[in-house]
């Protein structure tokens, strides 16, 4: 069959962009979409013709996607739907089936899994809940046949009526294929690193901790959305399961291979073992890549391990360290105190790494603007190069979701997607979104807009491409801060007047020609 997993144009949602790779929000860098490529790898292996278009990083216009689609043939089109993203593949994926309405079009990703009777409107339709390399491996093998009640994880439509499979068990995330990153020909850049060209990577699923509000990575929320409605009450995560380090090294090899110069590894942490993680950064020593990860501050206490991942390349460690009160952070359960962060930060410096800190505004329903603003500040204070502030929001996979619900904490009747930079569906007990807002948008300007700041990111530029890849980033920015969109009902902790995505599509139509 032939077979297009498909991104389209950014002109399809003007909201921007969304980040499919963390799945929450729309990111300043543009990512390339990993769990998609996995697809497509698979498809490929099992003698399929994949094409994986990544429109926003092939730089294709809306015109151009539509000509295309317009003369080419596919059996099938599949997309990796996040939140926030559900608009403008809902759209892609109209426009593809009013040219040829016998195209099947497969969903994954955590909206779809969440509720899948949404991606259902037409017939040729099919969603793949939670996990999807099994279920979709099986797809395939099928023909894409009508009613594939032997297909784990699968939604479809039957006489009009919508039917569920259970999901398989766990995969043996070892035995996946190494994504073949020769099937993307966008060009992919990271402002946290000054090379060119980069890539993401991911080795483990699932998390070994509970954070009440956590969306992980992309996948990883699709897999939980889906094993929570297993669940009368949501206590229970997913497992954890992690590559063996002589299969990080291989791909990491590859990718080397490919004179691709520096690697985002987006697993929710990155250091999950010990003797794992020092052979990791023993293995791809030799390589030359530049790499950051995301870890939490507890496991960056252990020197002999940043050393190791210093010498490996590492150049920033994100960690979402969320408050800088410790009765949040145990409400929350982050199952860290507030003084591991100090620490961390310490040693990643010492070291030579640069430590990213994450400030999420509203983690817990104990947050007051006193204890958000403090947050703020003692953030500052640990003087790292970047900064991350967000807004909570009650992503479905979690309990926090459930929390807001049951208490009467949301703006609206249910979670819809929204971008956590501008906008909050919560109205906390003492903390509203507007005031949220209002402190996000004052901390970015103070740590952003300060002549030293701008100046530690001048200096870093290597090239062309990097100056005019931060250029691009520095407007994107400075539109976020002066963007007075949002400031009558939903500052005000009210529902937003703005079209909701299905009704925007509708106005829209489905061309964007």
């Amino acid at each position: 069959m032939r077979l297009l997993f498909c991104v389209p144009p950014a002109a399809y949602n003007p909201e921007g962009t969304p980040d499919r790779l963390y799945g929450c929000s729309y990111g300043y860098d543009y990512k390339p979409p990993l769990h998609l490529l996995l697809l497509a790898t698979i498809a490929r292996d099992a003698g399929h013709e994949a094409r994986l278009l990544d429109a926003p990083a092939e730089g294709w216009s809306a015109p151009r996607f539509e000509r295309y689609l317009r003369g080419e043939r596919f059996d099938a089109a599949v997309f990796f739907t996040v939140y926030v993203s559900s608009d403008m593949d809902l759209r892609a994926a109209d426009f593809i089936q009013d040219l040829r309405p016998e195209t099947a079009v497969v969903w994954t990703g955590a909206a779809p899994s969440w509720k899948p009777r949404d991606f259902l409107a037409r017939p040729r339709r099919f969603v793949l809940k939670g996990e999807p390399e099994i279920g979709f491996a099986r797809l395939l093998s099928n023909g894409l046949a009508p009613g594939p009640a032997d297909v784990p994880g699968l939604a479809w439509l039957e006489g009009g009526l919508a039917r569920e499979n259970f999901r398989s068990e766990f995969l043996d995330v070892s035995a996946l294929p190494l994504p073949d990153r020769r099937l993307l020909l966008g060009k992919y850049r990271v402002n946290r690193l000054n090379v060119f060209p980069v890539t993401a990577a991911a080795f483990s699923r699932g998390c070994a901790f509970k954070c009440k509000f956590c969306a992980p990575m992309g996948l990883d929320q699709a897999i939980e959305v889906e094993f929570k409605k297993e669940q009368e009450v949501y206590r229970k995560r997913p497992p954890l399961r992690v590559r063996p380090a002589d299969l990080v090294i291989r791909e990491m090899e590859e990718i080397a291979a490919l004179g691709i110069r520096g690697v985002e590894v987006c697993d929710n942490v990155f250091s999950w073992e010990r003797e794992r993680t020092l052979a990791i950064c023993e293995g791809i020593r030799p390589l030359g890549l530049e790499w950051i990860c995301l870890n939490r501050a507890p496991t960056m206490h252990d020197e002999e391990v940043v050393a190791a991942m210093a010498r490996a390349g590492c150049r920033m460690v994100y960690m979402g360290t969320e408050s800088f009160s410790d009765d949040i952070l145990k409400d929350c359960e982050k199952k860290h105190p507030v003084s591991a962060i100090a620490r961390a930060v310490e040693v990643l410096k010492k070291h030579g790494i640069e430590p990213e800190i994450s400030v999420l505004l509203g983690a817990s329903p104990r947050e007051t603007e006193e204890s958000a603003a403090a947050s703020i500040r003692a953030a500052r204070k640990l003087r790292t190069r970047f900064l991350h502030y967000g807004m909570i929001t009650p992503f479905p996979n979690t309990e926090y979701y459930d929390e807001m619900r049951a208490n009467g904490w949301l703006t609206e009747p249910d979670y819809r997607p929204v971008d956590m930079l501008k906008e909050s569906l919560v109205r906390l007990p003492h903390l509203s979104g507007a005031r949220m807002r209002a402190l996000m948008k004052r901390a970015y300007r103070r740590q952003y807009l300060e002549p030293r700041r701008v100046w530690e990111h001048v200096k870093r530029v290597r090239s062309l491409g990097d100056l005019l890849h931060k250029a691009r980033m520095l407007f994107k920015f400075l539109r976020y801060l002066l963007d007075p969109r949002g400031r009558a009902a939903r500052e005000n902790g009210g529902p937003s007047d703005r079209p909701r995505p299905n009704a925007r599509r509708a106005q829209a139509g489905t061309s964007c020609s």
